[in-house]
């Protein structure tokens, strides 16, 4: 509620709101009108923005306030719930830590750029440049939708290409790779369910696919034509840290897509089928999907991503390879693809990435056959081209 009061020849408003965030009270006020009637006008457009963004100083409000408000009440209803669940990761993990204790109007474009090069030296340029995004983002709904900063200090940002350490994408060489499906092959002494081959089918499908953890933990049986030899991807499990595990669509429109499994791959997922069954009759409290799920915990629900996370650390250190994570396997198909010379059109399709291009600046650098394959085929074609590029004779009656 607003109060007005006189002073010398001026009118001033005072409004008294209760923060959403800290439930506290607070007040703005703001003074310089002609007359009671002017006043009244402002306090009222102001009061409404109070009521409406729950936000009313010009840029005192604290980021961490802002963008609990930002992310509940403007993000939540207006994305998918897997992308709202990585902006609100990247939110918690790496915009609040740094700026979270900061007013609005304390944010510089100096520090801030000085803040994003430093991200880059721990994280890859597309991480980086998704954290700037997000940033930047609520600072332009700032201006433009709340009215509480005039400007948005983070315009002409720059996020460095330089490669990092963290730029280099982690996979398996096919020998390691034979050693860690060996590895998940082999039952482990006083393992609950050790009848079960659950795991080797998993890591199998994800290491001769490319399919992402959330998209394969989502198929169903009716998802894979064992006769044809055909996976259709058409949807991903989301699992949210301490939520209801849902099932949303894939990651892109690129991610929906069939992929064609090579023989040994379809009859390994034959064979898990066939064992699935013989799992749940030989173990008591083992029980079918209700789903008709491909991959689920013993009680038929689905499997959760940090347990399959943790077994395959588990097996790395087993195998005494380097622990990676289960997306390491979808870089390996690639980069076993690749080196074996398929179509890089193929591979960014088996992928699901939206372009070519997305697949060469991933790929295309980061092993040595790669570039001994690519220069040996420059080789033979000048050797070729010195051997035949001798000007042929003209004829007479060419000339």
């Amino acid at each position: 509620m607003a109060s007005f009061r006189k002073r010398g020849s001026t009118r001033e408003y005072r409004i008294v709101y209760t923060d959403r965030q800290t439930r506290k009270q607070k007040e703005k006020s703001k003074g310089g009108f002609r007359t009671k009637r002017e006043a009244q006008l402002a306090a009222a457009e102001e009061e409404s923005k109070i009521n409406h963004y729950g936000f009313a100083e010009n840029g005192e409000e604290k980021v961490e306030s802002y963008f609990n408000e930002w992310l509940e009440v403007y993000k939540r209803p207006n994305v998918k719930p897997i992308t709202y669940s990585v902006q609100e990761r990247n939110v918690r993990l790496n915009i609040l830590p740094r700026w979270g204790k900061y007013r609005l109007n304390e944010l510089t474009r100096s520090e801030y750029q000085k803040w994003i090069n430093e991200l880059r030296e721990h994280y890859s340029e597309g991480t980086v440049r998704r954290i700037h995004s997000i940033m930047n983002c609520a600072m332009i709904d700032a201006v433009h939708e709340f009215n509480i900063l005039r400007s948005n200090p983070l315009q002409k940002i720059k996020v460095p290409k330089y490669v990092t350490k963290q730029d280099a994408v982690s996979y398996y060489t096919k020998v390691q790779l034979d050693k860690f499906l060996n590895t998940v092959n082999t039952p482990v002494k006083n393992a609950k369910y050790k009848a079960s081959i659950q795991y080797y089918a998993l890591f199998t499908l994800l290491s001769r696919t490319a399919l992402r953890i959330g998209e394969a933990l989502a198929l169903t049986w009716d998802d894979i034509d064992t006769e044809t030899g055909r996976l259709t991807v058409n949807k991903t499990l989301v699992y949210p840290l301490n939520s209801t595990p849902y099932i949303s669509t894939p990651k892109s429109k690129n991610s929906v897509r069939q992929i064609k499994l090579d023989d040994p791959t379809v009859k390994l997922m034959k064979r898990h089928r066939v064992n699935q069954k013989e799992v749940i009759l030989m173990y008591e409290n083992y029980m079918a999907s209700k789903d008709n799920l491909v991959f689920h915990q013993q009680d038929g629900r689905w499997l959760r991503t940090n347990v399959v996370r943790e077994y395959f650390k588990e097996v790395c250190k087993r195998a005494e390879l380097p622990v990676l994570s289960p997306h390491a396997l979808k870089h390996s198909h690639a980069v076993h693809l690749l080196e074996a010379g398929a179509n890089i059109k193929y591979v960014s399709e088996q992928l699901g990435h939206a372009s070519v291009k997305v697949t060469a600046d991933t790929y295309l650098h980061i092993t040595n056959k790669i570039e001994d394959d690519a220069l040996a085929l420059y080789e033979r074609y000048v050797q070729n081209g010195q051997i035949m590029g001798k000007q042929p004779r003209r004829s007479r009656k060419s000339l």
